[in-house]
């Protein structure tokens, strides 16, 4: 009988112990989600380098004057598919942002959902490689929220079978 108490002691605290870690890590991403969430509803991401950080607005990427190009987007679940996306080459972004990137080694895209996707360099020097996208087939992408792949999204050329694209860009991180 003790035995069973005993062991039934161990299993509440342990589900206690559990039950305070989930409530002190929900606390502790609260801040995380509010930003998050303000970055998605704004339309904006921020891009990291060095000690520096800058937003990067709706607005400025239009006046960076996006091209349209085509991509192969080819998912586990689908077909190979030729889309239209108009973005702005990522090397293009860092250079109106006057960040020098030639000693950059790694570019980490982030995603609202806590997807991330890296990129070296030599992929962001590459002419038509590397974009964030803001249109897809001539239609805004849409929020996490409303089913869609944006505001932002990073689209690879030279990725094959799109598993390096990354939806919902919050952050770009460049080391």
């Amino acid at each position: 009988m003790k035995k069973v108490k005993k062991s039934t002691l161990i299993v509440i605290i342990g589900v206690v112990v559990l039950a305070a870690a989930v409530a002190v890590f929900a606390v502790l991403n609260a801040d995380d989600i509010s930003y998050k969430r303000e970055l998605e509803m704004n339309a904006e991401f921020v891009v990291k380098y060095g000690d520096a950080e800058k937003r990067v607005t709706m607005q400025d990427m239009l006046d960076m004057k996006p091209v349209e190009f085509s991509a192969t987007m080819d998912t586990s679940t689908t077909d190979p598919t030729p889309v239209m996306f108009t973005g702005v080459e990522l090397k293009n972004i860092c250079e109106s942002l006057d960040i020098d990137i030639s000693s950059a080694e790694v570019f980490e895209v982030r995603a609202l959902d806590g997807y991330s996707s890296a990129v070296v360099l030599d992929e962001v020097l590459t002419e038509g490689n590397v974009y964030i996208c803001l249109l897809m087939n001539g239609e805004v992408l849409k929020t996490k929220s409303e089913g869609g792949f944006g505001p932002y999204m990073m689209v690879i050329n030279s990725a094959e079978f799109s598993q390096r694209w990354c939806k919902f860009v919050q952050e770009i991180d460049i080391r």
